[in-house]
């Protein structure tokens, strides 16, 4: 299993939150009542989950813990973020991650899917990776104040700026790689 302190060196040049340490990243540094809360959610989500859900996610062997699912979530470059827009979903690639608890994204100022935000704030994240591991997140997405930033530049050369997200989560389905055998 990947974690964020074994990403791509390009990963920390634009990290999603502006100085956050490689401690507040790292899972494995946080103390328990920062990862109890994940936990909380992950155990609710599959209660009340529906069949269809439970077939896929809950195999018992395949089960990740909060620490395993935010290690997975963290190794994971990418993420697919979707929005309600008026006229039906948006949908594209996203950096986000867990720093200290909290899940944290960006979004560039004339996104789309940030006029989305502003009607409707929910939003649905998932990942995947090797050997049918994956993970769905939903949640609330909330702008952090005064969080602005220049990114680098577009395929145009003109220069982009983001906004830092803050997205309170909701629920969460994973479920680790099959065993190789």
């Amino acid at each position: 299993m990947t974690t964020s302190s074994d990403a791509p060196q390009a990963r920390d040049t634009q990290p999603i939150v502006a100085g956050a340490t490689p401690e507040q990243r790292d899972p494995t540094a946080w103390p328990p009542e920062v990862l109890d809360p994940i936990q909380r959610v992950l155990d609710h989500s599959r209660q009340k989950a529906g069949q269809a859900v439970r077939d896929t996610f809950d195999h018992r062997e395949r089960v990740m813990t909060a620490l395993e699912f935010v290690e997975f979530w963290n190794g994971s470059r990418l993420k697919a973020m979707a929005t309600q827009g008026t006229n039906g979903p948006h949908v594209a690639p996203v950096h986000a991650e867990f720093v200290s608890g909290r899940l944290r994204s960006t979004i560039y100022e004339n996104a789309v899917r940030r006029r989305d935000l502003r009607r409707n704030p929910s939003v649905a994240l998932t990942t995947w990776g090797a050997n049918g591991a994956a993970a769905i997140v939903y949640g609330i997405a909330r702008e952090v104040p005064e969080s602005s930033r220049e990114t680098r530049p577009g395929a145009t050369g003109r220069s982009r700026r983001t906004v830092a997200l803050e997205i309170e989560v909701t629920r969460i389905y994973c479920m680790k790689p099959r065993p190789v055998e």
